[in-house]
C-alpha cells in the first residue's frame, strides 16, 4: 500500500469533551483512524477509546504501547483553576500543571517512536492565556506558556527525526466548560465578547478544522511555532470596549 493509500492514524487526547471531541470526529469525518484518550469513557462514534490519564507518565507509556505508528498526537486534554495566586492550593497547581503541561509532554515523549514511524506531526492546545497574563489565572496561564515552548523546542529537537510540532493558541471556544463557567458566573460572555475584535467565541468545530487543516500538504515546512486563533484577542490592547 502506498503512502497516500494507506490509512492515517491520529491519538487525540481529551477526546471524550470539547475541543478534543470536535478535533476526533473531524477526523474520522475525513477518514483517519482516530484512538482517543482521556480519564472519562468516550462516547463519540469511530473512535477507539482507552482511558488514559495524563499526567501519569506510567499510564500513558502503557497506552503508547498499543500505537505503534502513528500520523498525528493532538494534546487536548486540559483543565483550569481560578484562584488568588495567594490562595492558590498546592493541589490545584499540581493538576493543572500536571495535565496541561506535564501531560502534553509525556504524550508526545510515549508517542515518539509512532510518530517518527511515519514521520508525524504534533498539534498541541495551547491558549491566549499562554500570551497574556489573566488575574487569577497563574497556574493556567503558567502551563499554557509552557505548552508554547515546549512546542518550540520539540519541534526543533525532532525535526531531524522528521516530526513536526506546531501549537495553536485559541481564544474562548464554547465548549461545555466555558458554557459551565457562563452558567456559574465564573465566566462574563459579554465581556468576553465585548473583548474580541471579530465579536463572539470560537467553536469546537473552527478549531477542529484548523488542526485537520494542518495535517495537510500546504503546511509541511512549518514547525516549532504557534498560530494563535483568537479573534484578534491578542493583538487588541483596548480593553475594556
Amino acid at each position: 500500500m502506498s503512502e497516500r493509500q494507506r490509512q492515517r492514524r491520529a491519538v487525540v487526547t481529551g477526546a471524550a469533551s470539547g475541543i478534543g471531541a470536535a478535533v476526533a470526529q473531524a477526523l474520522v469525518r475525513a477518514g483517519w483512524a482516530v484512538t482517543g484518550w482521556d480519564r472519562r469513557p468516550g462516547t463519540g462514534a469511530g473512535v477507539d477509546w482507552h482511558t488514559v490519564d495524563v499526567r501519569d507518565a506510567e499510564d500513558v507509556r502503557a497506552a503508547a504501547v498499543a500505537v505503534p505508528e502513528a500520523d498525528l498526537l493532538v494534546n487536548s486534554a486540559g483543565v483550569g483553576a481560578i484562584a488568588p495566586s495567594a490562595e492558590l492550593r498546592p493541589q490545584t497547581w499540581e493538576r493543572v500543571l500536571g495535565v496541561n503541561l506535564s501531560g502534553t509532554f509525556y504524550c508526545a515523549q510515549a508517542l515518539f517512536p509512532a510518530l517518527t514511524a511515519r514521520g508525524g506531526l504534533v498539534v498541541n492546545v495551547a491558549s491566549v492565556m499562554a500570551h497574556r497574563a489573566v488575574p487569577g489565572r497563574a497556574a493556567y496561564c503558567a502551563s499554557k506558556a509552557g505548552v508554547v515552548m515546549l512546542t518550540e523546542v520539540l519541534g526543533v529537537e525532532w525535526a531531524e527525526h522528521g516530526v513536526r510540532v506546531l501549537a495553536v493558541s485559541p481564544a474562548y471556544v464554547r465548549t461545555p466548560l466555558v458554557e459551565e463557567g457562563f452558567e456559574n458566573g465564573n465566566l462574563d460572555e459579554a465581556a468576553i465578547v465585548a473583548r474580541t475584535p471579530l465579536g463572539r467565541l470560537a467553536t469546537p468545530g473552527e478549531v477542529a478544522d484548523l488542526v485537520l487543516d494542518l495535517t495537510g500538504d500546504r503546511y509541511t515546512y512549518m514547525t516549532a511555532t504557534t498560530l494563535r486563533f483568537d479573534g484578534g484577542w491578542v493583538a487588541d490592547g483596548v480593553f475594556p470596549r
